[in-house]
């Protein structure tokens, strides 16, 4: 049994101790519980409490957040990660490679130019592919040509062209165009300066006809005869028709861009318009191309006069006007040909 005083001392203990009499302490004021949590529970909502407040004299800006933005992404870069005393060349090295690219410049326009500086520009080009068309010794190309005849323009052609200087030798295989096939030759042979042709009809089993280049046979599907062929001959009529134009002063229109490009290669574009019939017999309007890299002619696109085409339409003059063109696709000027690639007896070609 339990002493009476000990049950009291135990009941004492456990009411003290009971969650009854634990709350009813911490109701008191003056608790250390209460007044702690009063007073942490003030400083986290005093800063909430007066954004209440001021809630009406904040409102949001944009500039405000792009400004704070900036500057905090400027800060971050700026930030430099080297300990102070770090080698001076190391930070240096450092902040160059952290440099952001800067943005690309804008293209060059275009170089356009016009009147006798274009003029003598264009004299210039062609006098400077004259002179290195003389130390070529043979070349290569696909030669494409549209001629006017006897007031007729005839369809398109395209041709393997092969041509050595000195002495002349000019070997042509008609490739696009009515005479697919033609193969052509010049000289006939070293002892023989005529022309051979080699016609396509009849499956080639004619023998190959020998002409004069400049016969009326020989002429008849062509404006100028073969012994003028090639890039150098085109250079050197083109070169002296320009410096008669010169003379001509306002009478004579010319232009000159180099953001063309002509058979996917950068090109200098020269137009060139003639006021009057009185100015240029044949011409009206002259377009050339010199190509920036091999600096040779590879374009040449002549216009004559509507009086002179029957066909002539006023509202499409160039395409119903047009007398000849030429041009010049994949030169090689380098090529080194051999002999056997200008004779008869080649057995890549076909004459009889």
């Amino acid at each position: 049994m339990l002493r009476p005083d000990f049950k009291r001392t135990l009941r004492l203990v456990r009411h003290i101790l009971s969650w009854r009499t634990r709350r009813e302490l911490r109701r008191r004021p003056g608790h250390f519980s209460i007044a702690t949590r009063r007073g942490f529970r003030g400083l986290i909502a005093l800063p909430f409490a007066q954004l209440r407040h001021l809630k009406h004299l904040l409102k949001p800006h944009p500039a405000a957040a792009m400004i704070l933005a900036t500057a905090a992404a400027i800060g971050w870069t700026m930030m430099d990660a080297e300990p102070v005393g770090a080698d001076a060349s190391l930070v240096i090295q450092a902040a160059e490679q952290k440099r952001p690219t800067p943005p690309p410049l804008p293209e060059d326009s275009a170089m356009h130019l016009e009147g006798r500086v274009a003029m003598l520009l264009q004299i210039a080009m062609l006098q400077d592919a004259s002179n290195r068309l003389e130390s070529v010794k043979s070349y290569t190309a696909t030669f494409e040509k549209q001629e006017r005849i006897d007031g007729e323009l005839s369809d398109e052609q395209s041709m393997q062209f092969k041509l050595q200087h000195k002495p002349l030798n000019v070997y042509m295989k008609w490739e696009k165009g009515d005479d697919v096939g033609q193969e052509l030759l010049f000289p006939a042979a070293n002892d023989d300066p005529r022309l051979l042709v080699q016609l396509p009809k009849f499956g080639g089993r004619l023998p190959a006809l020998k002409l004069e280049p400049s016969s009326a046979l020989a002429m008849s599907k062509a404006r100028y005869p073969v012994t003028m062929a090639g890039l150098k001959e085109m250079t050197s009529m083109t070169l002296e028709i320009r410096q008669r134009d010169i003379n001509l002063g306002d009478r004579v229109q010319v232009e000159m861009r180099d953001d063309r490009t002509f058979a996917g290669r950068s090109v200098y574009a020269y137009t060139v318009k003639y006021a009057s019939q009185k100015d240029s017999e044949q011409y009206r309007k002259c377009i050339l191309y010199i190509d920036k890299q091999l600096m040779v002619p590879v374009y040449s696109r002549n216009f004559t006069w509507p009086e002179l085409v029957a066909d002539a339409d006023p509202n499409n003059l160039d395409a119903t006007t047009l007398i000849e063109s030429y041009a010049y696709r994949g030169i090689k000027l380098e090529a080194d040909l051999s002999p056997s690639e200008f004779a008869r007896s080649n057995p890549d070609y076909k004459f009889r």
